[in-house]
This record gives structure tokens, C-alpha cells and sequence, in this order.
């Protein structure tokens, strides 16, 4: 048995084989791609290494199930079992409960190949009892229990081990280390304590941080806006060991560089990055920003200079916490649960409302400006706020990151034991969020008449649901405090207006 990957799931693949005395061939059947049916070479070379009497006979090799298309060298020690368990005397005692995920070199070593971690941690997730792997450092999955994971430096040490003969400390010592350690470093992030004033985008970023809402800043050029959501990130809790091994294996599968850090990742892509770097996606399709961006924030700066197609993509995962990229060859999903906060000019000179410069836009250049940003996508934003510039003087009220950063870890674990899951206030399905809000009669009714008279939407209505959860979170709170719901309604009440219809009329 072995585990295919298409994206970050995995499936169970069985690798079978026949050998019979025939004209001499290797054939693998099974929608294999171009590096599997280079296996065919690493096989035989191995097969020759171990002495193994294969002249004159045909091997057929079938990786079932035979309509799910494989990729990737990792069958590569499957297919030599499979051929050793019908070519020796005595097959070797291997159960359905055992998996094996390993490329082969040419002298029978056992290598890693891409996409090894993620095979590593679906083949836990469909309960395999024990994976053998080549010789690396797992000790990132430590934390697994009931699962035995052996690494093996090559095919002599596997079939020992299969055997039953207990293998040397220096066999079963890791040769390579794959996880290398990428600490926090609070020195160069910038902290909340450094930013002077704008205390109500503070908050709003506390309550974001606390329960995985979305923001919109608009504001004037150097008021504050990129150095504000630089700092987002330093608030965040910690991940999960189990967070971090995911995350971990979203960055092997895209070919980037990152450690078993317990921070959550922050993603800046530039303004001019297409939809597929922004998405996911290419021939065989990789992860894109928001997926890299899983469990952290990604930082959208210059929101109005994106192009609009590419930002009306991110509506789809930022609900649904995940993004699917289909293809004609296959159709792969990727997780892209991320905290969206964006950035941009109210103008494309960005002094419209300012009180320190004239704009020299028009209406209908303002007009076309916002329109970079549709309605729908406005409408998932938690929170949008108007910043203005602010002087330098002391600020006595500022906070470090370290203190936000301790109240919402106990939010986020108040979350956490509610709801049972990794899931938080701002995107936990709706009826789970309503069974265990704890609203009464009279906060609901509230919320429907003052929707009613602003003519806010229904998915308004559920925002502000969330918003005053997560506040409550902050204060402790088992229920839905009336402090948290008013201000809940106070923070959509400070929106602007963003509507096309209010810039050609001048408001």
C-alpha cells in the first residue's frame, strides 16, 4: 500500500504485481505520469543490485485504483515490493495496515521526494498503523499517537526490519534534517507600542486578530495604513503543532522556504501578481498566495491597483476557507483558511476627503478607481475603516504586541473549546455559531429592527453576530454581552461610503 496526492488529499493507492516468463518487459499500468514510468529503470537497476532473478519474464505493475491519475516518485519502493513479494521463495509479511512512501536511487537507497511530508500526514489521516519512509527527521510528528513511522535508510535495512530483526542505532539514526527551526523574531516586526495613535484600528485589529475577521483600511498616503497592517501579524496567537505540520507541508508542495515555525505566516504579494500566483493554479496546479497565507494574514496593499477579476477570486475561499483549482488533467484542492486585511487609496491620487491636500481626481475617476473592488467583496469585509493622519506625539495608551497578543490567545481558546474545532468567530458555520452564541430574544430582535432601519443585508446581520462574539471572547464573556453587540454595530455604523452611486453625487 501506498498514499497519492492530488493537492493536499490524499488517497489510498494499492501497488499490485505480476511476473511471469514471457518476452522480456516492464509495463506500469494505472494513468501514471512521465516520473513513474521512469520507475520502470530504478526498479530493474535495484532489482539487479539485490540479486534478484528477473531474465526472461514480463512485470506488470498496476497502481490501483486504475481511473485516478498518479504523479510523483514516491511509489517507487511499493513497485519493488510488490515485484520482490513474487519473485522471492518466501514473501516478505506485509499487511493492508502497512504503507510504503519512498523514491529509490539506483543502488537501493531510499530517498525523499516532493510531496513527501503531505503523503507522510494523509497516510496518518487514513489510518494507516505504520508508514515506512526513507531515513529522515520526523520528530515534527511526535505528537502522533498509535502510528509507527520508521525510517529506513535502504532496501536491505527494510526488508530486515520486515523480518523481524532489530536494526542498529546508527541504521534508524535520521541522516537528513528536513525541518529547520524558524523562530519568531520580535526585533525586526514592528510592534503596536511603536505606532503612535489610531486607537480605533488598534481595536479593530485586536478583535480581527482574536477571531479571524476580515479589514479594509482607506486612508491618505502615509497615514499610517502599510505600517499598521505590517504590525497585524505580531498579535497573533501562536499555531498548533498540528497547524504548524500542515503548514508545513502547504510550503513543501509550493517549493518554499519555511521552518516548524509556531508563528502564523504573513503573505505581501505585489500589486501586479496575476490571479494564478494570487490563487493557485498552472499546469500541475501549486498553492498560491492564499494558501501560503493559511492560518496567517495575507496583506493586500494598494487594494484599488489589483486588477478586479483577480480580486473577485478571493470571495469564494475566503468563505469557504478553502480553494479548488480544476484543470483538464485534474481537479485539486488546497486549505486557504487566511485573514484578509487590505489597503488602499480612497482615489488614484489619494487625497479625496483629505484636509491637507486638494484632490485632483474626478468624480468619475474616483468612480472607476472603487469599482476595482465589487460590491460582493466589500460586503465579506468585517470591518472598514477611514484612517487619517495623526501627529507624532506621545502616546501613553499604546500597548506592545505581547499584551494584545496574550488576550487573544484566551479568546481564541474560549473558540476553541466551544466550538470543538480549529474554527473561529468569523467564519465557524452559522448554525453552529448560532447554537452557542448565547443571544436572547431581545439582543436578536435588536439586531433585526436596527438592520431594518439602515437597510443592512442578511449577511450583515450574521457580521454583526460575529463581531460582538468575538468581543465578548475578549472580555471573557460566556454570553453576548450588550456592550459587545452595540459595539459590534458601532464599528459597521464608522464604515464610509464606498458605493459608486455616493462618489457621482459628490458625498
Amino acid at each position: 500500500m501506498s498514499v497519492g496526492l492530488q493537492g493536499m488529499k490524499g488517497h489510498k493507492v494499492a501497488v499490485e504485481a505480476n511476473v511471469r516468463v514471457d518476452r522480456e518487459q516492464f509495463v506500469i499500468i494505472g494513468l501514471p505520469d512521465a516520473s513513474i514510468k521512469e520507475s520502470k529503470e530504478r526498479v530493474l537497476s535495484c532489482l539487479h543490485a539485490m540479486n534478484l532473478e528477473i531474465d526472461m519474464k514480463k512485470i506488470t505493475i498496476h497502481l490501483s485504483p486504475s481511473d485516478i491519475r498518479k504523479s510523483g516518485t514516491g511509489f517507487d519502493c511499493a513497485m519493488l515490493l510488490a515485484v520482490m513479494q513474487e519473485v522471492l521463495d518466501k514473501p516478505l509479511p506485509i499487511d493492508d495496515s502497512t504503507c510504503v512512501i519512498a523514491a529509490l536511487s539506483l543502488n537501493c537507497e531510499l530517498m525523499p521526494f516532493h510531496g513527501m511530508i503531505p503523503a507522510i500526514q494523509q497516510a496518518i489521516s487514513l489510518g494507516f498503523k505504520r508508514i515506512l519512509i526513507p531515513s529522515i527527521d520526523v520528530s515534527f510528528l511526535r505528537h502522533v499517537k498509535n502510528v509507527e513511522i520508521v525510517p529506513l535508510p535502504d532496501m536491505h535495512a527494510l526488508i530486515s526490519y520486515l523480518k523481524g530483526s532489530r536494526l542498529p542505532d546508527y541504521l534508524i539514526t535520521p541522516k537528513l534534517a528536513i525541518v529547520a527551526p524558524a523562530p519568531f523574531d520580535e526585533q525586526t516586526s514592528t510592534d503596536f507600542s511603536s505606532i503612535r495613535g489610531h486607537q480605533d484600528a488598534k481595536r479593530a485589529m485586536e478583535i480581527c486578530a482574536a477571531g479571524g475577521h476580515h479589514l479594509l483600511i482607506m486612508g491618505p498616503p502615509g497615514c499610517g495604513k502599510s505600517m499598521l497592517s505590517d504590525a497585524f501579524h505580531t498579535i497573533l496567537p501562536d499555531l498548533s503543532l498540528d497547524e504548524m505540520v500542515e503548514l508545513y507541508g502547504i510550503y513543501h508542495l509550493a517549493r518554499e522556504n519555511r521552518g516548524m515555525s509556531p508563528r502564523p505566516p504573513y503573505r505581501h504579494p505585489h500589486h501586479s501578481a496575476s490571479s494564478v500566483s494570487l490563487i493557485g493554479g498552472g499546469t500541475f496546479p501549486k498553492p498560491g498566495e492564499i494558501s501560503l497565507a493559511h492560518k496567517g494574514v495575507l496583506f493586500l496593499d494598494e487594494l484599488g491597483e489589483f486588477s478586479r477579476k483577480t480580486l473577485d477570486m478571493l470571495r469564494q475561499p475566503m468563505e469557504a476557507g478553502e480553494v479548488t483549482i480544476s484543470r483538464v488533467r485534474q481537479s485539486v484542492t488546497y486549505p486557504s483558511n487566511f485573514i484578509l486585511i487590505a489597503a488602499t487609496n480612497p482615489c488614484p491620487c489619494g487625497y479625496v476627503g483629505s484636509n491637507e491636500r486638494y484632490c485632483t481626481c474626478s468624480s468619475r475617476q474616483v468612480a472607476n478607481y472603487r469599482l476595482k473592488v465589487s460590491g460582493p467583496l466589500l460586503d465579506r469585509m468585517d470591518f472598514v475603516l477611514a484612517l487619517h493622519s495623526v501627529g507624532l506625539k506621545e502616546d501613553s495608551e499604546a500597548e506592545t504586541s505581547a499584551s494584545i497578543r496574550g488576550r487573544t490567545t484566551r479568546a481564541r481558546e474560549m473558540q476553541r473549546a466551544r466550538f470543538g474545532k480549529e474554527w473561529l468567530n468569523g467564519f465557524v458555520p452559522f448554525q453552529l455559531l448560532d447554537e452557542t452564541c448565547g443571544l436572547s430574544k431581545a439582543q436578536i430582535e435588536f439586531i433585526q429592527q436596527i438592520c431594518f432601519e439602515k437597510k443592512w443585508s442578511n449577511r450583515t446581520q450574521t457580521k454583526l453576530i460575529r463581531i460582538a462574539r468575538t468581543i465578548a471572547d475578549l472580555e471573557g464573556s460566556k454570553f453576548i454581552t450588550e456592550s459587545a453587540l452595540l459595539e459590534s454595530v458601532k464599528w459597521k455604523s464608522m464604515a464610509p461610503k464606498l458605493h459608486i452611486s455616493s462618489v457621482l453625487v459628490g458625498e
